[in-house]
């Protein structure tokens, strides 16, 4: 009973420490050792989920909690399992924190859609500035001194980490993560480091980025036409009934009984 007493109060100080965020880990994610970072990539990309998910700190306090809750529960129902009803909470812990990495929230889905209405623009603004003679760092800080949104973010957080110091291939890299940023993103890292030519690629990356932006427009302008099938029909049925079945029936019952 101790034990379990002790083990609850852990996972319940681990559920608060993840959910409060220590100041300079910002800085140290830009500055940090990456190598470090990237050793298990299979692992740290099944815990971090999704372009747009919840933070992986709140899924883990979630998940801490799941499993206290799991714990809390079994002993109170099944005493006698003891030390393995840690099998079923740790469990459930990891399964909170892997599934919920998978739902993007409405925030995220909101910044998708402003990066890919933007994304254009911006592309085509970054290859003419380099194809003007501009390098690749300069012309990407101008491009993003006149955005605003999740690509003025992006573009910055690149620049950020450049200006640490890290290899300017590696700064653009790590854009791979969000799916709209990813083919464009390895497209200027192989080309910063092997020193081919950037402004032809980020004009066809402009050019696709175009015409997913149209795709995108059509399927939300699609999306209003089924949308606005319930409250058609919540407005249209009832009259329906009380214009052409109710009279049809209250004139049915006046022959029969009148």
């Amino acid at each position: 009973m101790i034990w379990m007493m002790i083990l609850s109060a852990g996972l319940a100080g681990l559920a608060v420490a993840l959910a409060v965020r220590a100041p300079s880990e910002r800085l140290a994610a830009v500055g940090g050792d990456h190598d470090r970072r990237d050793r298990f990539p299979r692992l740290r990309r099944l815990l971090v989920g999704r372009r747009g998910a919840p933070p992986l700190r709140l899924r883990a306090a979630a998940g801490a909690g799941l499993g206290l809750a799991v714990i809390m529960v079994g002993q109170g129902q099944v005493a006698e399992l003891g030390a393995l009803l840690l099998v079923p909470a740790v469990a459930v812990g990891f399964g909170v924190v892997v599934l919920t990495g998978w739902v993007e929230t409405g925030a995220g889905r909101r910044r998708r859609h402003q990066l890919i209405m933007e994304l254009p623009q911006a592309l085509s603004l970054l290859g003419a500035a380099v194809g003007a003679g501009l390098p690749l760092r300069t012309a990407t800080r101008h491009v993003a001194a006149g955005q605003s949104g999740p690509v003025a973010d992006d573009l910055g957080r690149v620049l950020a980490e450049i200006e640490l110091g890290r290899p300017e291939g590696e700064a653009w890299r790590d854009l791979r993560q969000d799916p709209v940023w990813a083919p464009i993103a390895v497209d200027l890292a192989r080309s910063v480091e092997s020193g081919t030519r950037l402004a032809e690629g980020l004009s066809r990356h402009a050019e696709l980025a175009r015409r997913r932006r149209q795709a995108s427009i059509e399927v939300v302008a699609r999306g209003v036409g089924v949308r606005s099938v319930l409250p058609l029909m919540a407005c249209f049925v009832p009259a329906f009934i009380l214009i052409g079945i109710v009279p049809t029936i209250a004139s049915a019952l006046l022959k029969v009984f009148g």
